[in-house]
């Protein structure tokens, strides 16, 4: 079975593909930021804020393609500013079920693009 390369955005010249869909039953899906889905617009708040909107963004995609935030294996997180990772995690646990958090790696202190506070990269399966 080949591997599904996804751009959500047609068009743009981009050096990567925004999800690969491996064998019809992993999703591997580049980094999202607080981007309002429908306007396109970045949603710029709080690190509190800008994880929820990261993580509802993730919600509709994953279950746009089969999938949901039960099946989340692994998540990358990328913060801005590292000394925001309590406020962060405080929001992020609200969106996974207790029994199923994902692995996870957090990384602090880096550059991210437009200003963002936040980027949560993710591997999922398929329902």
């Amino acid at each position: 079975m080949a591997n599904e390369y996804i751009r959500f955005a047609e068009g743009e010249s981009l050096p990567y593909s925004d999800l690969v869909v491996v064998e019809d039953r992993f999703l591997f899906l580049s980094g999202l930021v607080s981007e309002d889905l429908q306007t396109g617009e970045l949603v710029c708040g709080s690190v509190t804020e800008e994880t929820n909107q990261v993580l509802s963004n993730l919600k509709t995609i994953l279950e746009q393609y089969g999938s949901d935030m039960k099946h989340v294996v692994r998540v990358d997180v990328l913060l801005r500013d590292f000394s925001e990772r309590d406020e962060m995690n405080t929001a992020y646990v609200q969106h996974f079920t207790e029994d199923r958090l994902p692995a996870r790696l957090c990384y602090g202190n880096v550059g991210l693009a437009d200003n963002c506070k936040i980027e949560i990269a993710v591997i999922a399966t398929k329902k």
